[in-house]
């Protein structure tokens, strides 16, 4: 029976395997399918997002292009003509600032600068400093310096000097009637409120960073504002800068791998502006992709897994109930009280052994086995013991006859029938030793000094099988054999066809 419950097991395991494989397989497919779909929804997104960015940066940017641009020839003459002071440019700034808030009024704007050849800062929009600000070093003041023939110049993301603030700037170059670089303009313009305007158009997107990159690894803008000056990642930056240059479009989107500058694979959106030459990138990592796709799709999922689980119940009540089937099939041909096969089973198997040895033109042999004086032993032992008795000899029998083939059966009362495929005779009369060895050394121990001994008498029967032979005849050959030991004395063998049974 345990045999039968492995194969079982075995076949609804493979099944299972291969139902969930099938499906398994057909499901990824699916999703893969739908998260590619996803992805290229995602990166024309991030593409477009890149392009919106662009515009209100670059549109901002020509806001504050206007802006010097009104306030430059201005400056510039009053410059020519020596009398440009801290107190003038002051009151030349704060005049054009005023004038130019009625037509574009901005909270990014913060203050408009004046900054001399040196790049010490003279005035502002907001009055005189009172303390000495350096800001030659800046990235602005450096370019227009150094080039001064450049319209103009966008100075990275850093903390102002002036206000604290986080800012990036944009600056036009001073030049005097001969031509000789004396300063810069500077307009300041507040990565907070750029970053809150841009909120408002990327709600839809989650967990980006947007970067506004002006080469050489300078970053003008980041979305999410930096909280700190540090937290400005420039390498990251010039790594998607890398990628975008070698693709070579001015707007597309592209998978980026993860490396030092980037902590985890990326899908990257991007645009460069014509006017400024901004590059504008907007990224998102693989991960938060994938949570995305998860949450979108949550219901297909919970659909395919909720399908696996149906399937696993389904598969799992079939297979207690074919072994339920099983059960009931082994249990009408297994004998209740011995547990090896009935006489149900015997004529059930015999004949397939039977037409088995006939093609093969093998021997065929088999023992008909009879307890002594089993009456008896029931009569001064009780029915009880008596089962005790069936059940060890029984168990000595199927211990013996131990080959797949071997056939081993209670043929009823206490007779039982052992049929031995492949087996001479000399086979079978070497396996009735063993089984009548093996019924001796069966010990019972009934309590009161009762401590019957057990015997039995064997028939045996061996045949070629031959057309027209029947299944009958060797049983009834065996039986006959069977009755020739018991009247040669008992707990021996005979052999069908010898005189002496011998």
């Amino acid at each position: 029976m345990l045999t039968v419950y492995k194969t079982i097991r075995r076949q609804y395991l493979l099944l299972y395997s291969l139902v969930m494989l099938i499906g398994g397989v057909a499901s990824a497919l699916l999703v893969h399918a739908d998260f590619d779909a996803y992805v290229k929804r995602v990166n024309a997104e991030l593409a477009r997002e890149a392009n919106v960015t662009n515009v209100q940066i670059e549109n901002r940017l020509i806001d504050v292009t206007k802006l010097l641009d009104v306030s430059l020839p201005i400056v510039t003459r009053a410059l020519d003509e020596g009398r440009l002071t801290p107190g003038l440019a002051h009151e030349i700034l704060a005049s054009q600032r005023k004038t130019f808030s009625i037509f574009v009024t901005d909270d990014a704007f913060l203050l408009t600068m004046y900054v001399d050849e040196n790049g010490l800062l003279q005035a502002t929009s907001a009055g005189i400093p009172d303390a000495q600000i350096n800001l030659a070093d800046r990235l602005y003041f450096q370019t227009l310096k150094n080039n001064p023939k450049n319209p103009f110049s966008i100075g990275n993301l850093v903390i102002a000097r002036t206000t604290g603030l986080l800012t990036f700037h944009i600056a036009r170059p001073l030049i005097d009637r001969e031509g000789k670089f004396r300063g810069v303009l500077v307009q300041q313009v507040l990565a907070n409120e750029m970053a809150a305007a841009l909120a408002v158009s990327i709600d839809h997107l989650s967990d980006v960073q947007i970067v506004v990159h002006i080469g050489n690894g300078n970053v003008a803008f980041l979305y999410p504002a930096p909280r700190a000056q540090s937290d400005i990642e420039a390498d990251k930056a010039a790594y998607i800068h890398e990628f975008i240059v070698a693709d070579g479009r001015r707007s597309d989107a592209i998978a980026i791998p993860a490396s030092t500058a980037l902590a985890h694979d990326s899908y990257v959106g991007w645009a460069v502006s014509s006017i400024h030459a901004l590059e504008t990138s907007v990224s998102v990592s693989k991960d938060a992709v994938i949570a995305s796709f998860v949450r979108e799709y949550r219901s297909l999922i919970a659909t395919l897994l909720l399908a696996f689980v149906g399937i696993t119940i389904v598969i799992w009540r079939f297979y207690l109930k074919t072994l339920a089937m099983s059960w009931a099939q082994m249990a009408s041909l297994t004998d209740e009280l011995t547990q090896i096969r009935n006489r149900r089973a015997f004529d059930t198997e015999f004949p397939k052994l039977w037409k088995s040895s006939m093609r093969a033109a093998q021997r065929i042999s088999a023992l008909f086995i009879d307890i002594d004086h089993f009456k008896i032993f029931n009569d001064e032992y009780g029915h009880d013991h008596g089962d005790d008795a069936l059940v060890a000899v029984a168990h000595a029998i199927v211990t013996c006859a131990n080959r797949p083939l071997d056939l081993c059966c209670r043929w009823g009362g206490e007779e039982f029938a052992v049929v031995l495929p492949d087996t001479d005779e000399q086979g079978a009369i070497y396996l009735a030793n063993m089984i009548l060895a093996a019924v001796r050394a069966i010990r019972l121990d009934f309590g009161e000094g009762k401590s019957p001994k057990i015997t039995v008498s064997i028939g045996i029967a061996s045949t070629v099988v031959t057309e027209g032979s029947q299944t009958e005849d060797l049983i009834d050959m065996a039986d006959k054999a069977m009755y020739v030991a018991k009247q040669s004395g008992r707990d021996r063998y005979a052999i069908h066809g010898k005189p002496d049974g011998r």
